[in-house]
């Protein structure tokens, strides 16, 4: 398997040959808190995860239902703005319909969801700026936190020996960041942790993958910070919640992290046996 810079230019959902029907894809998005009222700013990091064979069904289905509403991308964020220039005007009940169908679609074809909430104020007041440029931006974190939900969800389902590929939305400032991490966890080859493939970066409008994470984590974002959400309200119904997996904010978890540092740091001084190996702190 090779790592790419996925192709933009490719045609609308398609994936890359070299994906095998037999692996898993995950696809991961970020959704921000932009309201005034929020005590500080939240950040959720949300990943879709789904054997590439249903997920390429999914993006089929995703792209031929934007195709009849006469939709260029679906965008969470503008998806009732009435003047958002993806939607070329379209009315509220066609609005409706696809939100409906696209759901629809999402719910027969995914595995299970994984969000993780990170308090960006918090998260940089329990941190210095030397550790968060080793160890991640509150995205960054975020991400990796993600990818330790992934694993252990897929070791529960009996997935975790299936190599799996990644694809970030590429519009986040740190997304580059996250890619690094993946990079290092690939060459670390950690016989428990995740069988990473090939992993990149893609635009949303391109990846109708993409715009279901970001569904999930829009969602997951709004409910959070007002404690109703219509979009998390139809994507995470009590008939699917148990496929749906959150992970609140939590200082306590820099803490920990900061807990690893120290342990490996002192592993490293006693020369103990592996203790290098053991320099990756999250478990994924």
């Amino acid at each position: 398997m090779v790592t790419i810079e996925f192709d933009r230019s490719a045609g609308l959902g398609q994936f890359p040959a070299w994906w095998s029907e037999d692996s898993s894809l995950v696809v991961i998005d970020v959704a921000i808190d932009e309201s005034k009222s929020a005590q500080s700013c939240l950040l959720v990091v949300s990943a879709i995860v789904g054997k590439t064979a249903l997920m390429r069904k999914l993006s089929v289905e995703w792209k031929r239902e934007l195709v009849r509403s006469g939709v260029d991308y679906f965008h969470a964020k503008e998806h009732w703005n009435g003047r958002a220039k993806a939607y070329h005007g379209i009315g509220h009940d066609e609005r409706e319909k696809l939100l409906d169908r696209l759901i629809r679609h999402l719910h027969s074809r995914f595995l299970f969801g994984a969000s993780v909430i990170v308090d960006e104020a918090e998260y940089r007041a329990a941190t210095s700026e030397r550790l968060r440029s080793q160890y991640g931006s509150p995205y960054g974190f975020g991400v990796q936190l993600a990818m330790s939900m992934v694993l252990l969800e897929l070791n529960r389902l009996k997935r975790q020996n299936q190599p799996i590929n990644i694809l970030i939305e590429d519009g986040h400032v740190n997304a580059g960041q996250a890619i690094e991490f993946i990079k290092r966890k690939k060459q670390l080859n950690s016989p428990k942790g995740l069988k990473i493939g090939t992993y990149g970066l893609g635009g949303k409008a391109e990846n109708p993958v993409l715009q279901a994470a970001d569904l999930l984590a829009f969602g997951t974002c709004e409910y959070t910070v007002r404690g109703e959400s219509d979009f998390a309200k139809r994507t995470v119904p009590e008939k699917y919640m148990s496929r749906f997996l959150i992970l609140p904010w939590d200082v306590s978890s820099v803490q920990d992290l900061k807990s690893d540092i120290i342990r490996h740091r002192d592993l490293v001084q006693a020369k103990a046996p592996g203790a290098i190996r053991h320099a990756e702190l999250v478990m994924w």
